[in-house]
């Protein structure tokens, strides 16, 4: 808006000077041709204007029927706006319509322009969206220079042709490229995936079987969803077929491989959220290091996620993409010193420590350093039960507790899940040596009511390799049958209350 109001005045004061009104017109008439010129430009710089609601990857579209209103409005405004100042009305109803023709130009760039930045051109984008306004107000000053002076009439076809050639080709070729090379057309990844939106995400709930805050376990609800798009396991399917078409590459890539990362981590899906997490596409997409680290880092120590661990680091040793900042560099550096310690590989580590040695010029962190581990054997095994009953359909969580001190909770990474068998027992084998804690997701009616043999955090060690938790019990609450008598309706049971989600730690 403000832009908008500097750059009507800027334009109206260049309009004022080519008019050039006589000042024997009166100070009334004087007034009213400041206000229409002013009028008109603001009106003519409306169609540069790209509102954007909260949700929305682009700026909302002009639409035909006010593309139409606002070249009407200019036309009456520029006619009454030149007439006033004492030059003809048709010069400035002509004035109104070439710039409203390039104005239908202009108001493309702002999806044109945030398109570009989706693709990549992360400076590109918004130089040209700031760029847009400026523009199209000297484009608008040069083409009424063409009809007011004196000295540029014999040429004003040629040059206002000119200058709409100058809008038209570039604005035509952009869309057309990036509509058939980027994907550019649909205005959210729902749409352009065809995956469902998030009003469609049902809620599940999740039950932390750790003692914090003074009790056995905490609730809370768990919604897979994020930014309009549902997190369901079709949807992230559907999602990774789509990123795999179209080569990673379009408008939407980056957040469709975002929301595949963090849809996958929500699922408690560890392999499938590593293999995202490791996507490595050169020029379009890059690994993301520090969440595919905490998933080695806590997970099974068995070779295949060893050979993972070498895939990355030799991802990491090939590009700089993804260590542009200096203390990011750090963590990573760290973390893949701190995997190598956890497979007992003190070679792998110290090199990796070497390159954070390196970075100390420019980085004042305090380095950290994880011990050279050799267990690989640790394993967590246990029985879940709904009233009496295995629970087969609900997904058990095992997390390791990361950086826990007697003042933070410490920091959960998910390690793996898995389903109980047909007689309720689960485990998880090949565990490195930590703190670890279980959690259950499912329906919120299979994990209602009181839970018995929450088994907290526990540690798996040198001295300590195999846990078996007690068994695990979830007696579900009985809900009230509706009273009923013929002179009334029944009464709905009161819905259980959740407690508010626990978000994920940002990185």
């Amino acid at each position: 808006m403000i832009e908008q109001l500097v750059l009507s005045l800027f334009l109206g004061c260049l309009l004022w000077r080519l008019l050039a009104p006589s000042r024997d017109h009166g100070a009334l008439r004087l007034s009213l041709a400041a206000v229409l010129l002013f009028a008109l430009c603001w009106t003519l710089m409306t169609w540069t204007r790209g509102d954007r609601r909260a949700l929305d990857a682009f700026p909302l579209e002009l639409l035909p029927f006010d593309a139409l209103r606002l070249q009407a409005a200019g036309m009456i405004l520029g006619a009454a706006a030149f007439s006033s100042a004492g030059a003809r009305a048709g010069r400035g109803a002509v004035f109104a319509l070439l710039v409203g023709m390039i104005g239908g130009c202009a108001s493309r760039w702002p999806q044109l322009a945030r398109a570009i930045e989706l693709c990549g051109g992360i400076f590109a984008g918004p130089f040209l969206a700031t760029l847009l306004g400026a523009a199209f107000a000297a484009t608008a000053a040069f083409i009424a220079a063409c009809l007011l002076r004196a000295d540029w009439k014999p040429h004003a076809v040629a040059l206002t042709f000119a200058a709409a050639c100058l809008w038209g080709l570039p604005t035509g070729m952009t869309e057309y490229a990036l509509s058939r090379w980027w994907g550019f057309g649909p205005r959210s990844l729902a749409e352009a995936a065809n995956v469902p939106s998030d009003d469609e995400t049902r809620a599940a709930a999740v039950v932390r079987l750790s003692g914090l805050r003074g009790r056995t376990f905490t609730r809370e609800a768990a919604y897979a969803a994020v930014q309009g798009v549902s997190l369901s396991p079709e949807s992230l399917n559907k999602l990774q077929a789509w990123l795999e078409r179209t080569g990673y590459r379009g408008v939407f890539a980056r957040e469709a491989l975002s929301d595949l990362r963090r849809g996958w981590l929500m699922r408690w899906d560890a392999e499938r959220a590593l293999d995202a997490m490791m996507t490595d596409v050169p020029g379009r997409a890059h690994p993301d290091y520090r969440g595919a680290l905490d998933l080695i880092k806590a997970g099974p120590k068995t070779p295949r996620r060893y050979m993972k661990l070498d895939r990355l680091a030799r991802s990491a040793a090939a590009g700089t993409a993804g260590f542009e900042d200096a203390t990011q560099s750090q963590y990573i550096f760290e973390g893949f010193a701190a995997c190598y310690a956890r497979f007992g590989d003190e070679g792998q580590a110290r090199k990796w420590l070497i390159r954070v040695d390196n970075l100390f010029g420019v980085s004042e962190k305090k380095l950290e350093i994880a011990p050279v581990e050799d267990l690989r054997e640790g394993r967590v095994s246990g029985s879940l039960l709904i009233d009496g009953r295995p629970a087969g359909a609900v997904l058990v969580g095992l997390f390791e507790v990361w950086r826990a001190t007697p003042s933070a909770p410490g920091v959960r990474l998910l390690s793996g899940s898995v389903f109980p068998d047909e007689d309720g027992r689960f485990e998880f084998p090949d565990l490195g040596p930590g703190r670890y804690e279980l959690a259950l997701r499912g329906r919120p009616a299979d994990l209602r009511g009181r839970i018995e043999g929450s088994p907290g955090r526990f540690e798996v060690g040198y001295e300590r390799r195999e846990i078996k938790l007690p068994p695990i019990r979830i007696e579900r609450e009985i809900e009230r049958v509706p009273s009923f008598s013929p002179s009334r309706l029944p009464e709905a049971p009161s819905p259980e209350v959740l407690e508010p989600p626990l978000f994920w730690r940002k990185r």
